[in-house]
């Protein structure tokens, strides 16, 4: 990273705590400014947590959730204090950012391609114009629309516009009864702390489920001109919700396949027009190549971009604000090692006992041992993301000891449950 303007501010919309631990530190004291939904506040209790970082100044109260309200500071923010960069710290930030940036005269994604990125049927509509390969999809409206769309057979019904596997749904097969049911836990899917309590307009898709194995690309972006990129191997649950299991970078690929992925998401980059700042997009590798599941404009969850640190030595989250401020950056071509990471599981029901964490640390390339349930907490079925338990990491030499090591932590550790 190089080094920063001590006068100007960086200013994140949405307020990510492990973006702001990652930087904390390493960049100057009370520079980062943070925009939040007004209700988010509220409910995640964030009126103390600038005392908890040096970096962070305060955190401005603001509408971004499909509302402009956020554009109304530029002027104010600019004026009190130079503006270096906006960052997106949450999926839902990804289109109030690029408008600020806009507005501000500063890189990033722009607003076509942040509205693109954050909702699907836009998506599919410009990835297919631009030669990305797409599933056969349709936007629906209800139980009636899905039925019509799958006929009988496998379908995935979907929020166009939401985060973290909120409300995705497999089915096997289709029929009147299971088409109700989908569309009413597809569009009844609830993210309490996540979204301010106004009333959002939500879109829906049915999609025609791929057969293949799943990765994702993490890509860093300038001026159109994709700068840096990473393959992941994912592994997904079975069953009716695809919750991402673990991570596996740089995924163990043959040439030939390595270079589909990199020729993908520069069509994508260009499909959509996106100009600087970070991808990831999620494909499923098909018989005929690399096919489009859904892609981000902000730094992924599931830890993705420490294990990319950790297998590239590399400090992502430093170098997209750089990248965000027009500076220069220093990227590398290839990783040093790989790494991997395992989230943790648990019978559904009251936490009786959590066991086995030390002895998962001080596995051979364990770097992480976290349990994020308690005794007494109840723990359900996985239907999204916020389900997980908690979440092992690990590196290696490559991809098999990698692997064996992030499995040999998991089993270490116990949730019981009764």
């Amino acid at each position: 990273m190089t080094t920063p303007d001590t006068d100007a501010q960086v200013v994140f919309v949405g307020y990510n705590a492990a973006y702001l631990r990652a930087i904390d530190g390493k960049v100057p004291s009370g520079s980062v400014v943070v925009i939040e939904e007004p209700d988010i506040i509220r409910k995640r209790n964030l009126y103390d947590a600038p005392a908890g970082f040096d970096c962070l100044d305060r955190i401005v109260p603001a509408g971004y959730q499909q509302s402009t309200e956020a554009l109304d500071l530029a002027v104010e923010l600019a004026s009190a204090r130079p503006v270096a960069a906006v960052v997106p710290g949450l999926e839902y930030a990804v289109p109030a950012t690029a408008a600020l940036a806009a507005k501000l005269g500063l890189p990033g994604a722009t607003e076509s391609a942040a509205q693109a990125l954050r909702d699907k049927v836009r998506l599919r509509e410009v990835a297919g114009a631009g030669g990305v390969r797409n599933p056969r999809w349709r936007e629906v409206f209800g139980p009636e629309d899905i039925l019509d769309f799958a006929g009988d057979g496998p379908v995935v019904v979907k929020p166009a516009n939401r985060q973290a596997s909120v409300g995705v749904q497999l089915l096997d097969s289709v029929d009147a009864d299971s088409a109700a049911l989908a569309w009413e836990r597809t569009s009844g899917a609830a993210e309490y702390e996540q979204v301010p309590d106004r009333e959002l307009a939500w879109r829906f898709l049915a999609e025609e489920r791929l057969q293949g194995p799943e990765f994702s690309v993490e890509a860093l972006v300038r001026d159109g001109e994709v700068i840096f990129e990473n393959v992941t191997a994912k592994t997904v649950i079975a069953g009716p919700y695809p919750v991402e299991l673990g991570h596996l970078l740089p995924a163990p690929l043959d040439q030939d396949t390595r270079a589909a992925f990199q020729d993908a998401i520069r069509k994508l980059v260009s499909a959509t027009g996106f100009e600087t700042g970070i991808l990831h997009a999620e494909w499923i590798l098909t018989d005929a190549g690399p096919t489009l599941v859904e892609c981000a404009g902000r730094c992924p969850g599931d830890y993705l971009i420490d294990l990319v640190d950790l297998a590239y030595d590399t400090r992502i989250r430093l170098t997209l604000i750089d990248l965000l401020a027009g500076r220069p950056v220093e990227l590398p071509s290839s990783a040093q090692r790989t790494s991997a990471i395992r989230f943790l599981a648990a019978e559904a029901g009251t936490v009786t006992e959590v066991a086995g964490v030390d002895t998962a640390a001080a596995l051979p390339g364990v770097h992480a041992a976290e349990v994020d349930v308690t005794v007494g907490q109840e723990v359900r079925v996985w239907a999204s993301s916020w389900d997980r338990a908690g979440h092992v990491i690990a590196t290696g030499p490559d991809a098999d000891s990698t692997r064996q090591r992030v499995l040999d932590a998991d089993a270490a550790i116990r949730i019981t449950t009764g």
